[in-house]
């Protein structure tokens, strides 16, 4: 799987097992947010993931669905566990 500008850090395949049935989940770390939530949030180019990762599903019918993380670098969330180390000690 290759994006045009490469933002995709890695993918592999998991397997979600449950009582009733199993799925196998393509997992696909990219280097950008993918949520509006995030800073820096770009639709463009999350929807160019998107497709990709759309493109790889219909390709592979093995795959019953993805599942897309953002693997950005946000301060604001390593900051949390620093206040929280901080406190503790």
């Amino acid at each position: 799987m290759v994006s045009g500008k490469c933002l995709i850090k890695s993918a592999w395949v998991a397997v979600e097992v449950g009582r009733e049935r199993s799925e196998r989940v393509l997992v696909v770390e990219t280097y950008i947010a993918v949520s509006p939530l995030e800073p820096n949030y770009d639709a463009e180019r999350y929807d160019s993931i998107v497709a990709e990762v759309r493109r790889v599903l219909a390709a592979n019918p093995s795959l019953d669905r993805a599942s897309i993380l953002s693997m950005h670098r946000d301060t604001k969330c390593l900051s949390l566990f620093r206040a929280e180390t901080a406190s503790a000690a």
